[in-house]
């Protein structure tokens, strides 16, 4: 189990204890909707990691391999137990790190995948979980320059989940300004920098672990008292369904691709610079982006049942998907493809009804009638389980979405 999954517990009691804090004292750090958002995104990003490849070490442990000979002639030997090493690791693969991360934001094909980390219009450590579920294969070419040095795969796996993990505690905005801090590592407030939608804030701060490397290659932005940050994207995604997070922009390639009536456009334009459009899709289909003078975050109201039904539900999400992934070893490929897709249901149709969605009122239905469809594969007593949560979520949602005809709800669409 990677060090990352057995770090998830602690990631979700430091969540709770900055949400209680933040009840506690007022600061107005958490909305159910984005919190649940962010989880939801999160959790995703986890499961599909077990039924998808990691196209990383598929090309690095051969090459490392067909490297072997030059390492041994030069005298590379890298050794995990050795706390130097793993130190140089974590530095040589965080400079890695930024060059990706920094690159993420300047291509658009590499933006459609980190979008998903940058949605959210609240910053607490629930963002810190908001991860995309993979995209497009391709950030593996950004370690490659780790072969150059012999690290391991091992190692950098390793390396790369100290880099990961560090980064949960940054995203807080109640931890101030250290000033030694800022000049080497990655801090709560030079991040709060990289998540502001602030036009001087805008692109910086990319490092995971150091900041040392927006200092060195002019990426660096101090965070200004004068200027408070406004989280999120210029082009919102109003929605809190995981998979429209990660389909934003891909989607909106795919239709000025579509709309543009010049070929080299379509086959560029996923390659240029990060916001890019054609002249004629922009003007066939406008996005309008925030106006951060009057900025506001997007809040669908529903019914109180309805914001209690979807919270209850992401907490046996949550559950399910720690037993998920403590336990996946010992399901073979189809069972863990079917599981990933019938918790992916339920995140995605939790978003739409945390959205208003005008179908989310009978996908619900859908969804519980999918999981019962499932009960034959399961042994006796987890289809009982199952069954009796079918049963409650049914006549719950009945309730909530059919009977209560004085509870409204405020439904927006796509």
């Amino acid at each position: 189990m990677s060090l990352v999954t057995l770090a998830i517990p602690f990631f979700l009691i430091a969540v709770l204890v900055e949400l209680a804090l933040d009840r506690w004292r007022g600061w107005g750090l958490y909305r159910l909707n984005d919190a649940i958002g962010s989880l939801s995104a999160g959790i995703l990003s986890r499961i599909t990691g077990l039924v998808r490849a990691g196209v990383t070490l598929l090309i690095y442990i051969p090459l490392y391999q067909l490297l072997t000979p030059y390492y041994e002639a030069v005298g590379f030997n890298w050794s995990a137990t050795n706390a130097w090493h793993l130190f140089l690791a974590v530095v040589a693969y965080d400079f890695c790190y930024y060059w990706k991360h920094r690159i993420a934001h300047e291509i658009n094909i590499f933006w459609a995948d980190h979008l998903v980390h940058h949605q959210s219009e609240d910053y607490n450590l629930a963002t810190a979980l908001r991860q995309p579920s993979g995209g497009l294969p391709i950030g593996w070419i950004f370690y490659m320059p780790l072969l150059l040095i012999g690290l391991p795969a091992e190692l950098m796996i390793t390396a790369g989940a100290i880099d990961l993990i560090y980064q949960f505690w940054v995203h807080t905005q109640k931890f101030p300004k250290v000033r030694w801090m800022e000049w080497i590592f990655v801090t709560p407030s030079n991040h709060r920098v990289h998540h502001a939608q602030n036009k001087v804030y805008v692109d910086r701060n990319y490092g995971g672990v150091f900041i040392i490397w927006d200092r060195l290659f002019g990426s660096y932005q101090e965070e200004l008292d004068e200027e408070p940050c406004i989280y999120g994207v210029r082009k919102p995604l109003n929605s809190f369904d995981p998979l429209a997070a990660n389909l934003q922009h891909y989607k909106r390639m795919a239709l000025d691709a579509w709309y543009t009536r010049s070929w080299w456009d379509k086959l560029t334009l996923w390659f240029r610079r990060t916001g890019y459009r054609p002249a004629d899709a922009e003007a066939a289909m406008p996005v309008p982006s925030c106006d951060l003078d009057n900025f506001q975050r997007f809040d669908p109201q529903i019914s109180r049942g309805q914001r209690v039904y979807a919270l209850l539900q992401h907490l046996l999400y949550s559950g399910a998907t720690l037993a998920l992934l403590w336990y996946a070893r010992e399901l073979d490929y189809a069972q863990q493809l079917l599981a990933v897709a019938l918790l992916a249901l339920g995140l995605i149709v939790n978003g739409r009804i945390l959205d208003g969605h005008r179908w989310a009122r009978f996908a619900e239905p859908a969804r519980l009638a999918a999981l019962a469809a499932a009960l034959p594969l399961l042994t006796p007593v987890l289809a009982a389980a199952l069954g009796g949560y079918i049963a409650i979520s049914a006549l719950g949602w009945w309730w909530l979405a059919f009977a209560d005809k004085e509870d409204t709800v405020a439904l927006v669409s796509d």
